[in-house]
Parts: structure tokens; C-alpha cells; sequence
């Protein structure tokens, strides 16, 4: 039974965590394809507290993670292992580079004046590391419940990751390739 409540805590943080996810690559088109100095101003501010909350969806999915591993899974599972070496990372990247660059657009534009986003701020927006980032990093969330379902051996396991890094740079490139161009 505890079991059971601790896989179903392990689903609703990763079902948390695709929403955040989600609603921060939405504000961040949103932010990309804004016309008006406020509307981007409104994705913006979205973004930052959005991202914000994906460390507390990586807490209910590590806590019932671990959990599972020590009472059914054990170390030794190279998905597994694999798998929280993601999440670790994730968890950095989020506040390291999502986050500060999220609040660097939303300062950006709240000292904006002009009621169309100035050139130096629709750079920012299109911060080249940031979509890098979110992108890869929800690929790598996917990646992580794929390997979840398929339970793949170390050598699956890290092709997996190494595929996921790759969809997930070639994918940021493309979203910034079709952005408007900077006035």
C-alpha cells in the first residue's frame, strides 16, 4: 500500500513538474512572438514564477523516489542511477541559468519605455543558453520517464540522455532560427 502512495506522489510530481515545464516554454514563445512591450511584460513575469516552482515538483518526485528505490529498486538500476544524475543537474540548471535569465527579461522589461520591446531586449529574450537550456531540460525530463517505462540498461540508459541532449539543442535552435527578427 505505501508502496502504491509513494509511485502515485512520484507520478503527481513529475505530472507538476511537465506543467511548470510547459507554461515556461509557453511564456517563453509568448515572450518571442510579443509585439508589445506588455504583453511580453505579462509572459515574462509568468515565466519567472512558473520556473520558480520546479524545484518544489523535483522534491515530491525525489522524496517518493528514494523511497522506491530503497525499498524495492535498490542502487545497483543503471536507469535509475542514471536517471537522478539528470534530475541533480536539472535542479542546478534550473536556478543557475533558467531562472537568473528569466529575471534578468523580466527586469529588462519592466525598465522598458517604449511600448514595442527595444532591440536589446528581444536579445534577451532570445538568450541563445536559456532556450538551450529549457529546452534540453524538458527533454530530459522526457527522457527520464521513458526510461522509467522502459527500464533500460546502462548503455540504453546513457544513449537515452545523449539522444535527449541532442533533440533538445537542435530543437532551442530551431524555435530561435523562427523568431522574428530583431528589429
Amino acid at each position: 500500500m505505501l508502496y502504491s502512495i509513494m509511485l502515485f506522489l512520484h507520478i503527481i510530481g513529475t505530472v507538476a513538474m511537465f506543467i511548470a515545464v510547459g507554461l515556461t516554454i509557453t511564456a517563453m514563445i509568448g515572450m518571442l512572438h510579443s509585439k508589445k512591450t506588455e504583453t511580453l511584460r505579462v509572459w515574462a513575469n509568468l515565466a519567472v514564477k512558473v520556473d520558480g516552482l520546479l524545484p518544489f515538483s523535483v522534491i515530491i518526485i525525489f522524496l517518493p523516489a528514494l523511497y522506491l528505490v530503497i525499498t524495492t529498486w535498490g542502487w545497483h538500476v543503471a536507469w535509475i542511477n542514471i536517471s537522478l544524475a539528470a534530475l541533480i543537474v536539472m535542479t542546478f540548471m534550473g536556478p543557475a541559468i533558467n531562472l537568473r535569465r528569466l529575471k534578468a527579461i523580466l527586469k529588462a522589461v519592466e525598465t522598458e519605455t517604449a511600448s514595442t520591446p527595444s532591440t536589446n531586449l528581444v536579445k534577451t529574450v532570445q538568450d541563445r543558453l536559456l532556450w538551450i537550456s529549457v529546452i534540453t531540460m524538458t527533454a530530459l525530463a522526457i527522457a527520464i520517464v521513458f526510461l522509467m517505462t522502459v527500464k533500460l540498461a546502462f548503455i540504453g540508459s546513457l544513449v537515452t540522455f545523449v539522444i535527449a541532449i541532442l533533440v533538445g539543442y537542435i530543437v532551442s535552435k530551431l524555435i530561435l532560427k523562427t523568431a522574428p527578427a530583431i528589429n
